[in-house]
């Protein structure tokens, strides 16, 4: 039996988005605790809450990356080495967090997520940390809803053009070209053949992989090539509709698929992001009071 929610899975409660009770971390805890946590949970973002469980901040993989990065000596003791990254995550965690109450509308969190570049909100309720809500939520419950967006073919939504990387690259190349061109995603090919598609989120776990590895095993990291970071070599055609291609990013836990090519078309990359501004478009077309920055 197919899953199939509301026509508009948006319409209807914060409930069938949130994510209760998350994991969060007091304001005291320090760097290297929060990186092992990173390293043996993969989770993306975590919440920061004060002994009342009030938000005062939160923090990213690449918020906790970006530290370590800043306190990194190379060729230090293990011991030295852990010294470094004794600082609380108060010092480096963003301020300011964007939150949603729980009474507020799934549109308006996608919305805020959508206007803000952001990849989740924590949700409070009576002033404290009730839950969170992720693209990944939105994602999921899209794939399995009859929302109007879910038949329209990728091919009206993916990027024909995206940038080239043979996958024998080394890694430190690849993240530099990211830096440089401000690139979110890269398609992996070999000669003429598209391989699988390498994002800015697998970038920061690779990342995390080789200084948690450094910090904890004292093992220093080997030499990546572009391919060994590949995930999945899943491909979708043109023709696939943007339900189909996000029950494959939900189930397969990535937020891009490569398009292949079929007669003359071209390779391409269709995004997690691209599929959420689609759905955020028809709602504000459906409500032109709401607000929603979704180009």
């Amino acid at each position: 039996m197919d899953m199939v929610v509301s026509h508009s899975f948006l319409a209807r409660g914060m409930e069938t988005l949130v994510t209760f009770n998350p994991i969060s971390v007091h304001e005291d805890v320090m760097l290297d605790e929060l990186l092992e946590r990173l390293y043996s949970t993969g989770f993306h973002h975590w919440p920061v809450v004060d002994d009342q469980q009030r938000v005062v901040g939160i923090v990213s993989d690449q918020d906790i990356i970006q530290a370590a990065t800043e306190r990194y000596i190379a060729n230090v003791s293990l011991e030295q080495c852990r010294k470094n990254y004794q600082v609380p995550i108060s010092s480096f965690m963003k301020r300011n967090v964007e939150t949603i109450d729980y009474s507020g509308s799934p549109r308006e969190a996608l919305a805020r997520i959508l206007e803000r570049g952001i990849h989740c909100l924590p949700v409070t309720k009576d002033g404290v940390l009730s839950g969170i809500v992720t693209t990944t939520d939105f994602t999921r419950e899209f794939a399995y809803s009859s929302h109007v967006v879910h038949d329209m073919a990728i091919q009206q939504a993916y990027d024909s053009e995206p940038q080239l990387v043979e996958s024998n690259t080394p890694i430190d190349d690849v993240r530099r070209m990211f830096l440089e061109k401000g690139l979110s995603y890269v398609l992996v090919v070999q000669g003429d053949c598209p391989l699988g598609v390498i994002t800015n989120r697998d970038l920061r776990r690779d990342c995390c992989r080789q200084m948690a590895r450094s910090l904890f095993d004292g093992q220093t990291g080997k030499s990546y090539k572009a391919i060994d970071l590949l995930k999945t070599t899943s491909c979708l055609q043109r023709t696939c509709t943007l339900g189909h291609a996000a029950a494959t990013m939900y189930e397969q836990q990535i937020n891009a698929v490569m398009i292949c090519p079929r007669g003359e078309e071209y390779h391409g990359v269709i995004t997690e992001e691209e599929i959420l501004r689609r759905i955020c478009e028809v709602e504000l077309a459906k409500q032109p009071e709401a607000v929603c920055t979704c180009n």
